[in-house]
């Protein structure tokens, strides 16, 4: 029985090392993922701030809105999705403009969408009457764009 009790704690030594060595590896690879991760969405929202951007292809007066029609223009595969779209600024002659929304749709790259501006709303009046208003559209990451409409 003398011999039994070293052998007993060697295996229980190395039980403990491999153990050990087990959860540490577990924890660095989950770390690892982890950290991998977080830098990819970093890179990629860095990415969309300097490459993406909105255009303003043309516009144009529907009744009483005034309809935009926009362009994802973005120089890399950057995607503007529809709840994206919704938190982008409006602006008509340096005034920000509520839009409908239901309309926006996702935009790939090069691809289009449209909203509308109703005239109905205090703020953003166009009746006609000025020759010309600058519109302005200012998306959450990116660049906007700005284009001038000339009442016909």
């Amino acid at each position: 029985m003398k011999g039994t009790t070293p052998i007993i704690a060697v295996i229980l030594l190395l039980l403990i090392t491999i153990a050990a060595g087990g959860s540490t590896y577990l924890w660095l690879s989950r770390t690892q993922s982890k950290l991998f991760t977080q830098t990819t969405t970093g890179i990629e929202e860095s990415g969309k701030d300097v490459y993406g951007r909105l255009s303003i292809v043309s516009t144009w007066n529907e009744s009483s809105q005034l309809c935009v029609l926009i362009r994802n223009g973005s120089d890399q595969d950057i995607t503007y999705k529809a709840a994206d779209l919704t938190k982008m600024a409006v602006l008509v002659d340096k005034i920000p403009c509520t839009f409908n929304t239901t309309g926006l749709n996702d935009m790939r790259q090069s691809e289009v969408s449209s909203f509308c501006i109703d005239n109905s709303t205090s703020k953003c009046r166009y009746d006609g009457t000025e020759s010309s208003i600058l519109i302005k559209v200012e998306p959450p990451f990116g660049n906007g764009d700005s284009y001038e409409f000339t009442y016909p």
